[in-house]
């Protein structure tokens, strides 16, 4: 994909997606894996300036790439937070109106904390959209499996939906999982 591509994404493509699957003005948004940004900085643009996004990575170069992106755009509703190895998410409870785990839970070793702790996050009727990118080829998991595993822990499901989206700097059409937080 090309560079044009990408700030096409970034500007425009990407808050089309991001408003399609639930995120709204005001909003308080967990971007968990957010790597250089691809969804962070249009997260950032739907919500304005008086939504707040959390940008967390445990990959200092993708953190450090973002900050001066932020920079450049003068982009201020975002908190980056370099989350460390075992360490829990730094967000209250009920803090949260939307998750983005986006092509990241085949990389958490626990997922079970992990989605405890959403769980405990999310405001009441807050939305888990979930890209599971890998989870074929790194959890020997089907869709249906993710679902159920992600239900058990307190979510419902609300829809699956087949998107155009961002992956590796890529545009590709996939399924994205939306819960919310029963």
């Amino acid at each position: 994909m090309s560079s044009e591509d990408v700030k096409n994404w970034i500007n425009y493509k990407g808050m089309e997606f991001l408003k399609d699957i639930g995120m709204k003005k005001e909003q308080y948004v967990l971007d968990l894996g957010c790597g250089h940004g691809n969804y962070t900085i249009p997260a950032s643009l739907v919500v304005g300036i008086k939504g707040r996004i959390y940008a967390i990575d445990k990959n200092e170069e993708s953190l450090i790439k973002l900050t001066r992106i932020l920079k450049d755009k003068e982009l201020k509703n975002i908190e980056i937070i370099k989350l460390l190895y075992k360490k829990k998410l730094p967000l209250l409870k009920n803090s949260i109106d939307l998750v983005l785990l986006y092509d990241v839970i085949h990389l958490i070793e626990n997922r079970n904390n992990l989605f405890i702790e959403l769980h405990h996050i999310l405001k009441p009727k807050g939305i888990l959209s979930v890209y599971p990118k890998h989870h074929q080829t790194h959890m020997n998991m089907d869709i249906d499996d993710v679902r159920e595993e992600i239900e058990s822990f307190g979510f419902f499901f609300d829809k699956k939906l087949y998107k155009k989206l961002i992956h590796d700097n890529q545009l590709e059409d996939d399924f994205l999982l939306n819960f919310k937080k029963i």
